[in-house]
Order: structure tokens, then C-alpha cells, then sequence
């Protein structure tokens, strides 16, 4: 049966790639299987086996198909702008489409536009005169920083209109033995922690700072 859906004009790895991102939207990463992307395209399952080697391949290809539209243009005038305005370019992008950032694989992995990308942000810190593996750090500090921090937001923004994520009963109830002053002390904080733009700023700033450190040993 997959021979025969190979020689189906209507199936190629492109309609494979729209059918799992359709999936995607739908489902969640959760219900990204290869037996619901098939469903989708109205075949068998191992008909897919033709235009992706596994479900990991399949979730690499659709990653790199989403971040489509997404360009990296640096300035050029300071570095650490640059960085910043990728940053921020990167987490809007990665929340613009639903559980994007968990498609990504631990480890390295190639893929066209990803990788068109990561040689722009690599070029902006090596142009800061960071040297090579320590440039290399720095991309992937920030990378997992943006999209661990965007899979956390896109989980609060799943959230039902009117629930506020906080401390609970117990929560508060322990605050109040006096165990933990130094929790208690920082506890309006958690109360009220600003807003989730001026969260990622904050985190943001220190990676840009020591990173900075590293541009002033090299």
C-alpha cells in the first residue's frame, strides 16, 4: 500500500509537512502522531514512511517548515542589540503557532532554515570578537532560554480566561510559619511578578551581561 501512495501525485513530503502541521494546531504536540498525521491525508500510516524516515524526522522537518517567516536581520551597530532584537523576534515567532518550541530535539540538528538562522545569530557573536566554541555556548544558551521560556508562556496562555497561576493554600499557609524569611521577604513577588514581557527582559539581560564578560577576555 505505500508503493502505491508513493506514486500519489497528492502525496509528496511537502503535503506530509502541511498535514502534520494542521495536526499540530489541532492536537498539541501531544496528538502529533503518525497515525493522525496519516488520517489527515487520508492514507495508511506507512505510506509516510516514504517522505520521513520517523516521527522525530517528521518533527525536525515540521520545525524548521514553521519557522518559516521568521528572519534574523542584525544591525549591526551594537551586538548586544542585535542579540536582544533576535531574542525577542525568536519568542514571538515561537508563540505565534501552537507547541512549536516542543518539536525541537535535544542535542544538535539540521535543518535548512534553522540553520540559516543559527549562522546569523553565530556571525553576530563572533563579529563581537567571542571566540568560536564560546560563541557556540552563547547561541545555545539563549536558544534554550527562548524556547523553554516560550513553551512555559504558551502553557499560561492555554489557560482558561479568569484563572491566575499563584500560590495556593498551602502555599501561603507555609509562608506563614516563618520557616523560610527570606521567601516570605521576596513573596509579593510571586504575588504580583510584573509583567511577563518585563520577566523575559530580566532574563534576558543577564545572558546579554555574561556574555559581555566573555566579549571583554576575549
Amino acid at each position: 500500500m505505500a508503493r502505491l501512495a508513493r506514486s500519489n501525485p497528492n502525496l509528496t513530503r511537502e503535503a506530509v509537512i502541511e498535514a502534520a502541521a494542521v495536526v499540530l494546531e489541532r492536537e498539541g504536540h501531544a496528538g502529533l502522531t503518525m497515525r493522525a498525521v496519516a488520517a489527515e491525508l487520508k492514507v495508511q500510516a506507512p505510506a509516510l514512511y516514504w517522505y520521513v524516515a520517523n516521527k522525530g524526522a517528521l518533527e525536525v522537518a515540521l520545525y524548521d517548515h514553521l519557522m518559516t517567516g521568521l528572519e534574523f536581520a542584525p544591525v549591526g551597530d551594537d551586538w548586544r542589540e542585535d542579540v536582544r532584537r533576535m531574542a525577542w523576534a525568536l519568542r514571538r515567532h515561537l508563540l505565534s503557532r501552537r507547541d512549536i518550541g516542543r518539536l525541537v530535539p535535544n542535542g544538535f540538528f539540521v535543518a535548512p532554515n534553522t540553520m540559516a538562522m543559527m549562522d546569523v545569530v553565530l556571525g553576530v557573536l563572533l563579529d563581537a570578537r567571542l571566540k568560536p566554541r564560546d560563541a557556540f555556548y552563547a547561541f545555545a544558551t539563549c536558544f534554550g532560554y527562548v524556547l523553554n521560556w516560550s513553551i512555559r508562556e504558551g502553557e499560561l496562555r492555554a489557560q482558561p480566561e479568569g484563572v491566575r497561576l499563584g500560590l495556593d493554600a498551602e502555599g501561603r499557609a507555609l509562608l506563614k510559619t516563618g520557616a523560610y524569611p527570606r521567601l516570605t521577604t521576596t513573596a509579593k513577588a510571586f504575588a504580583d511578578p510584573g509583567s511577563i514581557d518585563e520577566q523575559f527582559a530580566f532574563g534576558l539581560d543577564c545572558l546579554i551581561s555574561g556574555f559581555e564578560r566573555l566579549v571583554a577576555k576575549a
